[in-house]
């Protein structure tokens, strides 16, 4: 297992092929920390985080950590709770090949208010089926 480590994404690296991606994911479960911002919340209540703008934030770090090409990535329609701890599964794959679809864990933590840390695992084979 690679551990990789990012603070902000840099400019854009040249890009390598989509099968490398692959490649990379299928040599073993990578983890990907990073510290990002962008919840929303009301007095009183749980930070939340678009799926659509989480999934944005994770693939951003694995194109940093990686410097693969952009992964398609899903964490699903529903909001996210931003909490010490919680896990969120989310789908990977590559442009040229979105049958191939990993699994990932992505644990949120360092949580304050509006920031937070993720660690993102991806599984080393696709989903079955």
């Amino acid at each position: 297992m690679s551990i990789l480590r990012t603070s902000r994404p840099a400019s854009r690296p040249a890009p390598r092929s989509a099968p490398r991606l692959l490649l990379g994911l299928v040599i073993g479960a990578f983890v990907v920390p990073a510290t990002l911002t962008g919840c929303s919340f009301a007095v009183n209540s749980t930070p939340t985080i678009s799926a659509d703008d989480f999934a944005k934030q994770v693939g951003d770090a694995v194109v940093e950590q990686l410097k693969v090409p952009r992964p398609i990535v899903d964490c699903g329609d529903d909001p996210i709770d931003v909490v010490e701890g919680k896990v969120v599964h989310c789908d990977f794959s590559a442009e040229d090949d979105p049958s191939a679809i990993y699994d990932s864990q992505t644990t949120i933590s360092d949580v304050h208010g509006t920031d937070f840390h993720i660690d993102t695992k991806i599984d080393d084979a696709p989903k079955a089926g």
